[in-house]
C-alpha cells in the first residue's frame, strides 16, 4: 500500500480513478455520478488508504460541524459502496471500524504527491474546498488549487509533470498541514444505535404473535424518547428478523451498536418476557433478564422493560408519559392488537368492512378504551379514494378520533385520523400541525414521516420532504416505501441522477416487481434522456399489469414520435381497464396544459399514490405558467397556506395570486 495520494489531480487504484480537480468518479472507464457529499467523503478516505477516520473526523472535514445524524453518513458511505460496485457484506475498499468510523484500502497508483509524503486529516478541507461543502481554504491551498487549474488537465491520461509545479505543490500541502494540523479532532465516542426485534411468541395460544408484534412496538415507541439513544424504526427490525440477519449483516446493514431480542410466552393469566441486550457486532451479552408477571401487568411491563433497558445502556432517562390504559382490560388491548395487525396487511381491502364491524363492537365493548376508538377513526379513514366513504363517515371518523384525544390527547391513530381529514379538506395548517405531533410522539415511524414528506411535495417544498424522508430512512434504512420516495422526490427537485441511484438501491429491497417502482424508474430514465433504460423498464412492468402496454407503447413513441397513435390507443385502453389516468400520459408532447394539470390534480388526490410530486418537477414548468395552476394553487388553499407559512423557492407572490417557475 503506497502513502497518500494527491489532493487535487487523480486518485487512482485498479480499475477505478477518482478525477478530483475535476470532480468525476470513473469505474472501468465509465463514469459514475455521485453525491457531492458522497464524492468529497470517498476523496477524502481514498486519499488516505489504510488510515483510521473516525465518523465526527469526516463530518468535521466534509460537512464543517458534526451535527449531523448518524443515517447521514451511513447513507454516504452505501452510495459510494454502491459507485464502487461493492456491498457492506462484501467489500475491498471501504471497511467498517466499529466504534471508531471507517478505513478506505487500496494500492494507489502514484500520482502528484510523492510516496513518502503523509499528509494528517487536515487534507480533508483541502478536498471539502474542492466540492463546495461550505469549508474555506486558506490561501495556500487556494494557491495550490490555481496552479492545477490552468496546469493540469482533468483527462483520463496524465502527462509528464513540471518538477516545478510539484514543488509547489508539496509546499502547500506542507504549509497547510503545519497552519490546521489541529482544525479537525478524532472521534472517541458513537451514540449508540439499538434495534429492537420482535419478540418471538412460544406457544399456541391465540393472538400471541399480535402480542409480541405489539408490545416490541410499544417498546421501540418508548425507547425513542430516551435521551442520547437512537432507534432502529420497527420496519427494518421486522425485514432484519424476517431475514435472518446475522450479528454482522445487523452491524452493517442497520449500523446499530445493540440489539435487544427475546420471546414472549402466556400461559393462563401469566405472562413471561424473556429479553436479552446484545452488543453488535462482537455477540456479548451486556444484560439479560426475565420478566414473569400476570397479563393484567401487561400496561406496566413495558415501561418497566424500557427502565431496565436504558439503565443497562447507562443512559438518561427521558421516557415519555405513561400510555393512558387506566381502567383498560388487558383483554381490550390484546384484541385491539389483534385488529390493528390485520388492518395493515398488505391486500386486507376485501376484509376492511369486516374489521371494521369488529371495531365497532370492540368500542362498544370498551366505551372507555381510547385506543379502540382511536384505532376505529383511523381505520374509517384507511381508503378516502373509495366512493363509499360518504360525509356520514368522515364525521363519524372524527368524532371517534376526539373521543380518543378525549380520554387520551396523545393518542396516535387519533392525530393520523384527522391528519388524514384535514388533508382531504385542504385544511393545510390542522394537517401539517397533526403530523408535527405524531412524529413528536413517535419519531420512528417512518411511515407516517413519509406521509408527512408527500404532503409537504404537495405543497411544493421538496427539500423539506426530502429531508424529511431522510430523516425517517434514519431509523428506517431497510423500508421500502421510504426509500422508494427519496427517489421521487430527488426527481421533484431535478436532481435525477442522485434519484436513479435512490431508485436502483430501492430495487434491491424487494425480490417482486412493483409497478409503482417500475413507473418512477422510467420516468427517471426518460427525465435523464436514456431512452434504451426507459424502454427496459417499461417491459419489466409484470405482465399481469394493466399499465404493461401502454408502458411500452409510450416509449416506444418518445423513441419514434410516429407510434404516438398507437401509444394514444394503449393508453386508453388501459384507463378503461383501471378507471384511472395513466401517469404515461404525462409524457405526451403538445398536450393541453390544462388537461394534463387537471390529471395531476386528480392523481394528487390518491390518498396511496405520491405521483402529486409532478406538478412540481422542473420538466413540467410549463404547466406553472398555465392559468389553470393558479386557479388550482387557489381552490387548494395552497396559496393561503403559503402566505401564513412561507413560500417555496420556486414561487412568489403575483397580487392575489403567485408567480411559480
Amino acid at each position: 500500500m503506497t502513502g497518500s495520494a494527491a489532493a487535487t489531480g487523480s486518485i487512482v487504484f485498479d480499475a477505478v480513478e477518482i478525477d478530483v480537480a475535476g470532480r468525476r468518479l470513473f469505474v472501468d472507464g465509465v463514469e459514475t455520478p455521485l453525491e457531492p457529499k458522497a464524492f468529497a467523503v470517498l476523496c477524502l478516505l481514498a486519499n488516505h488508504p489504510g488510515r483510521a477516520f473516525g465518523r465526527d473526523e469526516i463530518l468535521d472535514a466534509v460537512w464543517g460541524h458534526r451535527h449531523i445524524t448518524p443515517g447521514v453518513l451511513n447513507r454516504v458511505i452505501t452510495l459510494i459502496r454502491q459507485a464502487l460496485g461493492e456491498s457492506a457484506n462484501a467489500h475491498q475498499y471501504l471497511h467498517t471500524l466499529h466504534g471508531v468510523g471507517y478505513r478506505f484500502d487500496a494500492t494507489i497508483k502514484p500520482s502528484l504527491v510523492a510516496d513518502d509524503l503523509s499528509l494528517p486529516s487536515v487534507q480533508a478541507i483541502v478536498v471539502s474546498a474542492a466540492t463546495n461543502t461550505g469549508v474555506t481554504p486558506p490561501a495556500a491551498v487556494a494557491v495550490t488549487d490555481s496552479v492545477v487549474e490552468h496546469v493540469l488537465s482533468p483527462t483520463r491520461t496524465r502527462a509528464t509533470r513540471s518538477l516545478g509545479i510539484f514543488a509547489l505543490l508539496v509546499v502547500a500541502a506542507i504549509i497547510t498541514y503545519f497552519t490546521l494540523r489541529h482544525a479537525v479532532p478524532v472521534a472517541t465516542n458513537t451514540a449508540p444505535v439499538l434495534v429492537v426485534l420482535p419478540l418471538h411468541p412460544v406457544g399456541n395460544t391465540p393472538g400471541d404473535a399480535a402480542l409480541a408484534e405489539g408490545l416490541s412496538e410499544e417498546l421501540i415507541t418508548r425507547l425513542a424518547h430516551i435521551e442520547g439513544l437512537h432507534l432502529i424504526s420497527r420496519t427494518s427490525a421486522a425485514r432484519a428478523q424476517e431475514d435472518k440477519f446475522d450479528l454482522n449483516q445487523l452491524s452493517e446493514r442497520l449500523h446499530v451498536t445493540h440489539a435487544l431480542e427475546g420471546s414472549l410466552r402466556q400461559s393462563g393469566d401469566q405472562l413471561r418476557i424473556d429479553l436479552r441486550l446484545i452488543e453488535i457486532p462482537g455477540g456479548r451479552t451486556a444484560w439479560a433478564q426475565d420478566f414473569d408477571r400476570k397479563f393484567a401487568d401487561v400496561f406496566s411491563i413495558q415501561r418497566e422493560i424500557a427502565q431496565a433497558v436504558a439503565q443497562a445502556m447507562t443512559l438518561k432517562l427521558g421516557l415519555a408519559n405513561a400510555v393512558t390504559d387506566a381502567g383498560a382490560e388487558p383483554q381490550w388491548f390484546r384484541d385491539y392488537l389483534e385488529l390493528r395487525r390485520k388492518l395493515w396487511e398488505p391486500n386486507n381491502m376485501p376484509e376492511h368492512p369486516e374489521l371494521v364491524d369488529k371495531l365497532h363492537a370492540l368500542v362498544a365493548r370498551a366505551p372507555s378504551y381510547a385506543r379502540a376508538h382511536g384505532l376505529l377513526a383511523r381505520a374509517l379513514v384507511q381508503d378516502l379514494r373509495a366512493t363509499s366513504v360518504t360525509d356520514a363517515v368522515r364525521a363519524e371518523a372524527a368524532s371517534e378520533a376526539a373521543r380518543a384525544l378525549e380520554l387520551d390527547p396523545d393518542q396516535i391513530d387519533a392525530h393520523v385520523a384527522l391528519a388524514s381529514l384535514a388533508w382531504r379538506a385542504t385544511d393545510w395548517p390542522r394537517c401539517m400541525e397533526e403530523y408535527r405531533r405524531i412524529l413528536n410522539l413517535d419519531p420512528t415511524d417512518s411511515i407516517l414521516r413519509a406521509i408527512y414528506a408527500a404532503r409537504l411535495a404537495d405543497l411544493g417544498y421538496g427539500e423539506q420532504a426530502l429531508h424529511q424522508v431522510e430523516i425517517g430512512l434514519i431509523s428506517d434504512p431497510l423500508n421500502f416505501e421510504s426509500n422508494y420516495l427519496r427517489g421521487f422526490f430527488l426527481d421533484m427537485l431535478g436532481r435525477h441522477d442522485e434519484a436513479r441511484q435512490s431508485l436502483d438501491a430501492t430495487a434491491e429491497l424487494r425480490a417482486d416487481i412493483t409497478p409503482l417502482l417500475v413507473s418512477a424508474r422510467m420516468f427517471n430514465a426518460v427525465w435523464r434522456h436514456d431512452f434504451a433504460a426507459a424502454r427496459e423498464f417499461a417491459l419489466s412492468t409484470p405482465a399481469s399489469s394493466p399499465y404493461r402496454d401502454a408502458n411500452i407503447a409510450v416509449i416506444d413513441a418518445l423513441i419514434d414520435p410516429t407510434r404516438w397513435p398507437q401509444a394514444q390507443a394503449k393508453l386508453e385502453s388501459s384507463e378503461r381497464v383501471t378507471g384511472r389516468d395513466h401517469f404515461a400520459r404525462l409524457l405526451q408532447p403538445n398536450a393541453d396544459s390544462a388537461t394534463q394539470i387537471a390529471m395531476l390534480e386528480r392523481i394528487s388526490t390518491l390518498h396511496t399514490s405520491p405521483f402529486g410530486f409532478l406538478l412540481w418537477i422542473p420538466e413540467f414548468s410549463a404547466l406553472r405558467q398555465h392559468p389553470a395552476f393558479q386557479d388550482f394553487l387557489r381552490r387548494k388553499h395552497i396559496i393561503d397556506y403559503w402566505r401564513s407559512y412561507g413560500w417555496p423557492p420556486q414561487c412568489k407572490p403575483d397580487g392575489d395570486g403567485a408567480r411559480c417557475a
